[in-house]
């Protein structure tokens, strides 16, 4: 029997894996009301997505729980490329984004522990996880959406929000539902993945990447000296039925040629590649967010944490829309921009995979033979330049995702900035400055839920911003940083020379920057881009 009951409320989350509790951590925050169910008894056990990226790590900053995620984690010191069992090369990368963000380096922390952080998180909120709770079907409407769930007794429950949040993994039925085009590929190449323990030539701060001309692997510290092991899966046994742990370790150092054994798995599993994405994000009120809206090979670490990220762009924007602060326009931004982030990231992991995994005699010819003469003459000069490491770096830990072709970047900034100056579009660079005698960072300063307006002035020229700003105090937070002996690299850094302003979202991504005090051109932005008309 259908169980009815006024079960009424702003968001219905389905799914708890990292994207659908990120969702939950945020909506809490913006104290939006929201429901999260999960057809799964309990969360995943396993390392799972295993790096966390820096990105991700400043949204944890932000909320508080960056240093406990650290602290759980194993912090790379260094990348070894083996090649055939015989050239090795080791690149450092324990500070290769140093300057560039608080956490410049590769954090690896099992998926397991990264979703009972947020869990806590969630909890300490207030808020748990419906947990054996399937969503049966739904309708939506102007109004909003109904959805009938199946609870763990067998029986039926109706519950109406205005939102509808699929995090419901790669075989999403609401993405299904909505007939919503999943485009992409099947790769033909199986890889295997576990965790396991493994002994031999590996050091337990170490990422290591075998490449031989029979197979490509990975072998990644845990803590509690265990490793998480994957890898493409080599002809010999690719077609046992079923195919064992055992099959794997039996052959593993005569594949790779590397002198490591593996042994007494807690998890193994063989899985087969997809590289896709949603054509859309949105349809009306229903939203995807992390793997129902995009799924990667594990190649870069970037599928959880482009998930991570997707419900912290769409959450502030329900919460803005809901509280009545914007119009229902704004969430239209959620899939014009992250559907391009998904698009890039697909296309990039597409790469780097067929690179690692290809048979083609070319592709391991290449691999295995030309990427170690090229390293051997290079990789001593790239470990000294900063700036190719840098560029590196901001690709794969995603502080590099920018948002310049939103509707919601104003380009046309009044004033002229030097090149170096962040763009709007472009995340809010992490900067130190002096302020009352502390070294404060002016990304901490950006808090969950508002725009934050930086008036930068050397002198009253622009009170005449101040007082629009004043206008929408319900929005903004507002802040003066005087030109000082302490915030003079915060000055030139930012390209301000007299005055000028940045205007940040809550996400920390610059929506508006101008050199002039320019009241009528600020409150013009903000009528067309934010403001409930």
């Amino acid at each position: 029997m259908i169980q009815l009951q006024d079960n009424n409320v702003d968001v219905l989350i389905v799914g708890a894996g990292p994207a659908g509790l990120m969702m939950a951590c945020q909506l809490a925050l913006h104290n939006i009301s929201f429901r999260i169910i999960d057809q799964k008894e309990h969360s995943t056990n396993y390392s799972g997505a295993l790096i966390v990226q820096a990105r991700s790590l400043e949204i944890f900053q932000q909320m508080g729980i960056a240093q406990k995620a650290v602290q759980q984690g194993v912090i790379a010191n260094e990348i070894k490329l083996v090649f055939n069992g015989k050239k090795s090369f080791t690149i450092p990368v324990k500070e290769i984004g140093k300057g560039l963000t608080l956490f410049p380096y590769l954090l690896l922390l099992e998926q397991s522990k990264t979703e009972q952080l947020l869990t806590d998180f969630c909890n300490h909120l207030g808020h748990s996880i419906e947990r054996e709770t399937k969503l049966d079907r739904f309708a939506q409407d102007n109004q909003g959406v109904t959805s009938v769930l199946k609870l763990p007794d067998g029986n039926e429950e109706v519950v109406t929000s205005k939102y509808l949040i699929a995090a419901d993994g790669a075989r999403s039925t609401i993405r299904k539902q909505l007939q919503i085009p999943f485009v992409g590929k099947t790769f033909s190449t199986a890889l295997f993945v576990s965790d396991c323990k493994a002994e031999g030539d590996l050091s337990p701060d170490q990422l290591c990447f075998s490449f031989s001309d029979q197979t490509t692997a990975g072998i990644f510290p845990l803590p509690g000296d265990r490793w998480r092991v994957d890898g493409a899966i080599s002809k010999e046994i690719e077609n046992n039925d079923p195919l064992t742990f055992k099959d794997i370790s039996k052959c593993f150092a005569e594949k790779t040629r590397m002198n490591v054994e593996i042994t007494e798995p807690d998890w193994f599993s063989v899985f087969h590649v997809n590289e896709r994405y949603a054509v859309s994000f949105q349809q009306n009120r229903c939203f995807l967010v992390g793997d129902a809206a995009h799924i990667h090979s594990p190649v870069g670490a970037q599928g959880m944490n482009t998930g991570l990220q997707d419900s912290y762009n769409l959450a502030w924007k329900l919460a803005m829309v809901i509280q009545e602060k914007s119009n229902a326009s704004l969430l239209d931004t959620y899939s014009t921009e992250r559907v391009v982030v998904a698009k890039n990231v697909v296309r990039g992991t597409d790469r780097a995979f067929t690179f690692v995994t290809s048979r083609n005699f070319f592709a391991k010819l290449f691999r295995v033979h030309v990427l170690p003469f090229f390293l051997q003459l290079m990789l001593p000069h790239i470990v000294k330049r900063q700036a190719v490491l840098h560029f590196f770096f901001r690709r794969i830990s995603e502080i590099g995702v920018q948002y310049r072709k939103s509707s919601l970047t104003q380009l046309s900034s009044a004033g002229h900035f030097p090149t170096y100056a962040p763009k709007p579009g472009e995340r809010l660079p992490y900067i130190n400055y002096q302020e009352d005698g502390k070294m404060i960072n002016i990304q901490n300063k950006v808090k969950s839920g508002d725009f934050h307006l930086f008036i930068f002035s050397k002198d009253a020229s622009v009170d005449a911003i101040q007082k629009i700003a004043g206008k929408y105090t319900q929005l903004l937070f507002v802040e003066t940083i005087p030109f000082t002996s302490g915030t003079g690299d915060l000055y030139k850094r930012l390209g301000i020379v007299n005055n000028g302003c940045y205007l940040v979202r809550p996400d920390q991504y610059i929506a508006y920057r101008s050199v002039k005090p320019d009241a009528g051109h600020f409150e013009t932005y903000l009528q067309q881009f934010i403001i409930l008309q």
